[in-house]
């Protein structure tokens, strides 16, 4: 089978980690892969190494519309069986290459309702949709978006993968590296500092505000450092919140970080807040790392953790985040057996599950056609 996947770019993000892990196990199994990006990243270095056929697009700015262009002459050369889009760019650009050359079309729905406005651009992708021949959600909130406006259209939930093998092979991260006593105790975030229009006047979806003023509600254990691991617009808000809240020297921006897992591995807690979600990559991987974890409790965590596998806080009361955080730190025994559960939790979340699971969607697209 032949596949074209089309994608903004491979910068550090969920849906380009996902695509890196999917491209690569269908081209172990057998199919001819290709990828059309525009700009590369660090999940650039897994597709090269797994052969798959990658395409680098040129383009002036995201509005060039010669981008379409060498998408028709990419089709036109590939061939591809169908064409799988990923992120809102090419969910336009590639839906409406697909729709124009009549190949069969996927797109993968990788949030929920909450994430999305009504800007023209969203507006536009959701009427392209509707030519769409299935769309993959990786959660069910996804899934209950979807079908709001398109009750009858093929839809499916694949969850995310997990590279299982990788993540146990990391070593953990030593205190030295991070030039840190073994005395201190981590408190991890890793994420997108986002600066966006939401829906219910929402702008930052990971809830770094309340964050932070909740490790300030900590200040009075020096012990707790806190790691923060990401980029993005709101980095330097973030950076001059801190210094409002007299905890500068207490919190750690180490930006854009390819290699997570060795962090999520020393570090004694977890946290991730957020206002919404899909199906997020970070907390899976935090959870097949066997790090404590304290989330926030949104229909998007609460549809794969329970309690006994995380703390579940009000993402909106910073002193039950900061009391939660606490707890996590001075209990490692309990925090220990709720990460132990929550590992095992997350061992069916396997790369070569997804695989399969898209392979099937895949061929049910195409029927009648047979390979």
């Amino acid at each position: 089978m032949r596949i074209l996947n089309c994608i903004p770019n491979l910068i550090h993000g969920g849906a380009q980690r996902q695509l890196s892990y999917l491209a690569s196990e269908l081209t172990r199994m057998g199919h001819r892969v290709h990828v059309a990006f525009l700009d590369g990243g660090p999940n650039l270095s897994r597709l090269l190494a797994s052969q798959v056929n990658i395409h680098r697009l040129l383009r002036r700015n995201n509005y060039d519309l010669t981008i379409l262009w060498q998408l028709l002459r990419l089709i036109k050369d590939s061939k591809p069986d169908i064409i799988h889009t990923w992120i809102g760019q090419m969910d336009i650009l590639g839906g409406i290459a697909a729709t124009l050359t009549r190949t069969p079309w996927i797109i993968r729905e990788p949030s929920s309702e909450k994430a999305y406005s009504n800007s023209w651009k969203l507006l536009l992708r959701r009427w392209l949709v509707g030519k769409a021949d299935a769309i993959v959600s990786n959660s069910s909130l996804g899934y209950l978006y979807w079908q709001k406006y398109y009750k009858n259209k093929a839809r499916y939930i694949i969850p995310n993968g997990l590279p299982f093998q990788e993540i146990e092979c990391a070593l953990p991260c030593s205190f030295d590296e991070l030039g840190l006593p073994p005395s201190k105790k981590i408190v991890l975030f890793v994420g997108r500092f986002d600066s966006e229009k939401y829906k219910n006047g929402l702008k930052h979806a990971k809830n770094l505000d309340n964050l932070l003023v909740a490790l300030a509600h900590l200040r009075d254990n020096p012990d707790i450092v806190s790691v923060f691991c990401g980029d993005g617009p709101y980095l330097p808000a973030i950076q001059q919140l801190a210094c409002d809240l007299g905890i500068a020297d207490r919190v750690m921006l180490l930006g854009a970080v390819d290699h997570v897992w060795p962090l999520m591995k020393l570090a004694g807690v977890f946290v991730s807040v957020s206002h919404f979600e899909g199906f997020p990559n970070t907390v899976l991987e935090a959870m097949a790392c066997g790090c404590p974890l304290v989330v926030s409790d949104i229909p998007e965590h609460r549809q794969f953790l329970n309690e006994g596998q995380a703390l579940l806080v009000n993402r909106l009361q910073p002193k039950e985040i900061a009391r939660a955080i606490k707890r996590t730190l001075d209990n490692p025994k309990e925090a220990r057996r709720r990460a132990q559960m929550a590992k095992e939790q997350a061992q069916k979340w396997t790369t070569a599950a997804m695989a399969d699971q898209y392979e099937r969607v895949y061929r049910d697209v195409l029927e009648p056609k047979h390979y």
